[in-house]
């Protein structure tokens, strides 16, 4: 991976755990009777399904392809606790290689 496509994944990252994760718990403290509306909706509880799907896959893809370091279990934590938009390019910059400076130490 290139020095400008880590910048640009790290920059997904934080948009994603800073914009996109920020945006729902703001709404959350703030109106929390909106957000309770939203829930009771059949379309946010569909794009909520697919959401945890989605998640399913990518988690066992991101194994299986051996595309991270970073534990399945652990990209479905910074899911959770972030947004998706900041786990993915988070396991995708998890060094993949350990630091061949360390091992000749």
């Amino acid at each position: 991976m290139t020095a400008r496509e880590r910048v640009w994944l790290g920059t997904v990252a934080g948009v994603g755990l800073l914009v996109v994760n920020g945006l729902f718990v703001y709404a959350a403290l703030s109106q929390p009777e909106t957000v309770r509306r939203a829930f009771s909706n059949p379309f946010v509880v569909a794009l909520m399904i697919e959401t945890l799907v989605l998640l399913g896959v990518l988690s066992y893809l991101l194994h299986r392809w051996k595309l991270s370091r970073l534990h399945w279990g652990w990209f479905v934590i910074l899911s959770l606790i972030g947004s998706m938009a900041f786990a993915l390019p988070m396991a995708l910059l998890w060094d993949r290689q350990p630091d061949r400076s360390r091992q000749l130490s």
